[in-house]
């Protein structure tokens, strides 16, 4: 008797363990079970015991999907009923990846779909869950109706319609317009396909003894290996601008070198959309644009939110976010090398004009002056270098100066040369300058009214003579930037001129109050975006 209730209280306590496994398995511990439907039959024959599901039943067999409802494998079915099923014919998709869209391994009862989870589904697709406020449960753009039907096999979710699986961000610029087309053909153009050994089945050997194989191929391309935009695996996003928008941004930039007075090569466009292909990835996901003032992109490119221009409601992808661009800027620091002009533009400036940007002080003679001959055979250059000469009237306390609003040169059509005002952008720069060094005074340097540098040295011949150091040709020293005056900003919102002023600061070895200015030049700090 001892025995029998023994083997009598045994089988209690594994019927109670066995309830604690279930409600555990189906998230039912501590919860109210009357809430639930749990059935004994698997998948398959619970959703044929339900006469709504009817139609979401015929279409899994008509396409040979109802019979993973019945295996000894846990899985959660996303059904829905008879009214939402009449969508499926209309859909313009393959009915069978729909269907499998809506069934992923593994239980997943409404206790485990947190907000932000990814459900790998059966047709390889990832389905987003989205959990708001008051406990709303979106599965991608269906809403959860009548959740936790719990089975022998899984559980299943009626939901209010049919969900439209999500292209991945690579489906999707694959399909774009040609209005995209420079995007879109720069990416694929970099594609590769690559013979896949490690997936091929061998099926004979040819005459030679060389394995021939059932071959299978894989696309590769180098953007792959910072941000798999292909793969369904990753979360990441893309911005995409259309032709229009690069058009209007090359455009801009056109008109910058203009009021720079350098021309816009083909060089300079090629490292403009080398910025744009290196800074409209990201190997994240980018939910609410505009949060973070700055963005890095994952080749390392500095994208500011604040400075371009990109609608705000994302296309949400199977493996990402995509954002349409609407403006873009490529930074000062990345397409400006140096904005540098020369001193003895002077001489082009219209008479009318140069009382207007030249301001001279103390100053009893300016020359326009050929000075040392240069020879650069490597590179095929030789000529003379000019400077704009001014000599001082000594008088104590009122040093030889100038105010200049710097100039660039003009060819026009009738052949002949003039100078206009020099507009930049706005923003953080190193500023250089060059003069013919030899027993030259010191100077103070100012731009817009504040001192640059004072008492500034300039009689080294390096960097200070002329343009001969400092990021020259290689190979030569012809054409560098010279002795590095300090850091300017150039204030404001808009492309606009600016003052620069020189004055001598001490003689130094110089026996006399002059200057002899060669040339200046502006280049972007990394801060001037």
């Amino acid at each position: 008797m001892k025995n029998l209730k023994y083997i009598m209280g045994l089988l209690l306590l594994l019927c109670m363990a066995c309830e604690e496994v279930w409600d555990e398995h189906y998230g039912l511990d501590g919860g109210d079970e009357s809430a639930y439907v749990v059935s004994p039959l698997n998948l398959l024959d619970y959703l044929k015991s339900i006469p709504d599901y009817s139609k979401f039943v015929e279409a899994l067999e008509e396409y040979g999907i109802a019979e993973e409802l019945t295996r000894d494998q846990y899985l959660s079915v996303w059904a829905v009923n008879n009214e939402a099923m009449e969508a499926l014919q209309s859909m313009d998709l393959d009915k069978e990846f729909v269907l499998r869209y809506h069934i992923n391994n593994l239980t997943y009862d409404m206790s485990k779909l947190r907000d932000g989870l990814r459900l790998r589904s059966l047709n390889g697709k990832y389905i987003p869950v989205t959990r708001a406020m008051d406990n709303k449960i979106q599965v991608a753009d269906a809403t959860v109706t009548d959740g936790n039907q719990f089975c022998q096999n899984g559980v299943v979710h009626e939901i209010d319609e049919l969900m439209v699986p999500d292209e991945s961000i690579y489906e999707y610029l694959y399909d774009l317009s040609d209005e995209y087309s420079m995007i879109r053909d720069s990416v694929f153009a970099a594609n590769d396909t690559v013979f896949d050994v490690s997936n091929s089945i061998p099926i004979g050997v040819d005459k030679s003894g060389n394995t021939i194989y059932d071959s299978a191929f894989v696309i590769e391309n180098p953007i792959f290996e910072e941000v798999d935009f292909r793969s369904e695996f990753s979360q990441v996003t893309m911005f995409v601008p259309s032709n229009e928008v690069v058009g209007v941004c090359f455009d801009n930039l056109q008109k910058l070198y203009d009021q720079f007075g350098k021309p816009f090569t083909k060089a300079d466009s090629l490292t403009a959309w080398n910025w744009i292909m290196d800074a409209v990835f990201y190997d994240k996901v980018v939910d609410n644009y505009g949060t973070e003032e700055d963005l890095v992109s994952a080749f390392g490119k500095l994208w500011k939110t604040t400075v371009q221009g990109v609608n705000p409601q994302y296309k949400r992808m199977s493996n990402g976010r995509v954002y349409d661009v609407n403006f873009l800027k490529i930074p000062n620091n990345v397409h400006i090398s140096a904005i540098k002009q020369l001193f003895y533009y002077y001489e082009f400036v219209p008479d009318e004009q140069r009382d207007e940007l030249f301001t001279f002080h103390n100053t009893k003679e300016i020359r326009i002056q050929a000075t040392d001959n240069y020879s650069f055979p490597s590179i095929n250059v030789s000529g003379t270098y000019t400077i704009l000469r001014l000599f001082g009237e000594d008088i104590p306390g009122q040093p030889l100066a100038v105010d200049y609003t710097p100039v660039k040169l003009d060819k026009n059509e009738d052949g002949t040369t003039t100078a206009s005002v020099v507009e930049v952008p706005p923003g953080e720069y190193n500023l250089y300058m060059g003069v013919q060094s030899k027993n030259h005074p010191f100077l103070n340097v100012y731009i817009d009214d504040q001192l640059v540098a004072s008492e500034l040295n300039v009689e080294p011949s390096s960097p200070w003579n002329y343009d001969r150091s400092t990021n020259t040709v290689p190979g030569t020293k012809w054409d560098g930037l010279g002795g590095l005056v300090g850091i300017v900003n150039i204030d404001g919102d808009e492309v606009r001129s600016f003052k620069l002023r020189v004055e001598v600061a001490l003689l130094g070895k110089s026996s006399r109050e002059e200057m002899k200015l060669y040339h200046w030049a502006l280049v972007p700090t990394q801060n001037n975006y």
